[in-house]
């Protein structure tokens, strides 16, 4: 099975050795020149599968998938020509395919504003509860979906998402989302706003008979008309005075959840 990956970074690059460890064949490209990327990123010059300037042609036709970086996606023409094909997937779906983490030990948090705080704190509080033998803290910085360990029982995942990533991913399963808040203005890559409210739309998509959704009031306001099917799986959380009481809020609410469908027997 062959992969090509579109657009170089520190994530991307992840995806890279992944791909290779599993002895896949994979290639990636990016159109900004080799010298521009190192500014960002290390890459090696000697690198026989890296492309620089272009997307070679022959090599996406050969390729049995590709996977989009974030950053790619900028205009709603290029997002329906990916979402149309079979053969164009993101690090979530590749995700979804080879890593064995259920479901029900995944926490999906995304927002314009306040998913950072919201993460630390419900990753702060499951760790003192000390519920789970280890929490993972994904925020692209330490890990990413490329490169987090084997799931092993009494796991747990929380997964900040951000805007870009959530836009590309085709699937998401995850029993436990929130979406922090909702701001248009915090929509800096996209040139359509349209586009910023489909990716952040994407945290309902996949939903399960026991899955969770937790927002507040005030961001369910301004997704209400999107989300009207979605009413009965959606938690509402009320917003407190402060950001730290609206984080306490979220964290109690979603931690005070997770224990008690552990303790369930279904």
């Amino acid at each position: 099975m062959k992969f090509h990956i579109v657009g170089i970074n520190k994530s991307s690059l992840n995806t890279y050795k992944l791909l290779k460890k599993k002895k896949f064949k994979v290639t990636i490209s990016d159109q900004k020149k080799y010298k521009d990327l190192t500014k960002k990123v290390k890459l090696s010059k000697k690198e026989k599968n890296f492309y620089y300037e272009n997307h070679p042609n022959q090599i996406l036709k050969s390729a049995n998938k590709i996977i989009y970086s974030t950053g790619v996606i900028k205009e709603i023409e290029d997002y329906k020509d990916y979402n149309k094909s079979n053969k164009k997937i993101s690090e979530i779906d590749l995700f979804n395919k080879f890593a064995k983490w259920p479901p029900r030990n995944i926490l999906f948090v995304t927002g314009s504003r306040g998913k950072t705080s919201v993460c630390k704190k419900i990753y702060n509080t499951l760790n003192k509860k000390k519920i789970f033998k280890k929490v993972f803290y994904l925020d692209r910085n330490k890990y990413n979906f490329s490169n987090l360990p084997n799931f092993k029982k009494n796991y747990f995942l929380i997964a900040e998402v951000d805007y870009q990533s959530l836009l590309l991913a085709k699937s998401v399963f995850a029993k436990y989302r929130i979406i922090t808040s909702f701001i248009k203005t915090e929509n800096k890559a996209f040139k359509s706003q349209n586009l910023y409210l489909k990716a952040k739309l994407k945290i309902f998509a996949n939903l399960k008979q026991r899955d969770y959704i937790f927002t507040s009031n005030q961001t369910f306001k301004k997704l209400k008309k999107d989300i009207e099917s979605f009413k009965n799986k959606v938690i509402l959380v009320n917003e407190g005075k402060s950001i730290k009481k609206t984080n306490d809020n979220f964290t109690s609410t979603i931690t005070n959840i997770i224990e008690k469908n552990l303790n369930a027997k279904y």
